[in-house]
């Protein structure tokens, strides 16, 4: 029998972090879990008897844990690629390895999507070094009081500038505002860090089998597949979240800290692919 959700988990040098984040995945509200983990860090992750242990929680609530260890060679899509090639779960989370999730976090993601019957419902991370620092400029929310429907978001566009609502806490300070238990659905541009997918909507545009056209250092490649699928089924994200950053330096990044190529960069190819192809489409923009 397939769990209800299967949460993909890569990892890379980041041991302390990654404990952080698999105790948020052990005490979920939602014990109906297959964890996968792709690991490419030096020093195996599983190795660590603190991991096992959560790992043991995790089994003993009634989810399963599964570990591959890997080498690091194609980059962040293609583990997602890999990730995504060992599920068995209608519903697949991805979760970055720098993402502390609450208790609710995940229960509440999957009663979202299974409502709103769209393609993907995030939940975006606060770096709460940010806490005091209040950007109203920054804080636009688009509140969806209706169902999610497909939306075409152009890089460019006006409705790209929505990402600036993920900068720093901004989410987190908009959350507070509301009353207390309430959550409200937004429009986004995209999400990042710990995002619930229907794996058959991601399937059918093709998941991430583009990683082969990226170079070894790459970014955007959820941003390349959320477009496409806000464009057939519609996303969205959830506020409050629930969900914190670690807020520690990236590992897909070159030598010199940055990356050698873009995701987004595919955009008009993977459109024309899938006949997702609009009219006045702006140029693509790097996230």
């Amino acid at each position: 029998m397939s769990p209800t959700v299967d949460i993909l988990l890569p990892t890379c040098n980041r041991l302390a972090s990654f404990i952080m984040t698999l105790s948020g995945v052990a005490a979920q509200d939602l014990a109906d879990l297959r964890v996968v983990v792709s690991d490419q860090s030096e020093h195996p992750v599983h190795d660590e008897p603190v991991v096992q242990t959560l790992g043991r929680i995790v089994e003993a609530r009634g989810g399963t844990i599964e570990w591959h260890r890997r080498p690091q060679i194609h980059g962040i899509a293609e583990q997602r690629a890999y990730l995504l090639h060992r599920t068995r779960a209608d519903w697949i989370l991805y979760l970055d390895d720098d993402v502390f999730m609450e208790p609710w976090v995940v229960g509440k993601l999957l009663e979202t999507i299974r409502r709103e019957e769209c393609a993907f419902v995030g939940a975006f991370p606060a770096g709460l070094t940010f806490r005091d620092d209040v950007r109203p400029e920054q804080q636009r929310i688009e509140y969806l009081d209706g169902p999610v429907e497909p939306e075409a978001v152009d890089p460019g566009s006006p409705q790209w500038e929505r990402w600036k609502l993920h900068l720093a806490a901004n989410l987190w300070h908009v959350g507070r505002d509301l009353p207390a238990g309430e959550h409200r659905t937004y429009r986004v541009a995209w999400v990042a860090s710990c995002i619930l997918y229907d794996r058959q909507k991601v399937m059918e545009v093709g998941g991430f089998s583009f990683w082969e056209r990226l170079p070894r250092y790459h970014s955007g490649e959820e941003v390349l597949l959320q477009n496409l699928l806000m464009r057939r089924w519609g996303g969205c994200a959830i506020v409050p979240s629930g969900t914190y950053y670690a807020q520690l330096p990236s590992t897909v990044l070159n030598e010199e800290g940055g990356v050698d190529g873009h995701a987004l960069d595919l955009l008009p190819e993977m459109l024309a692919r899938y006949g997702l192809q609009t009219e006045g489409q702006g140029e693509p923009q790097r996230a």
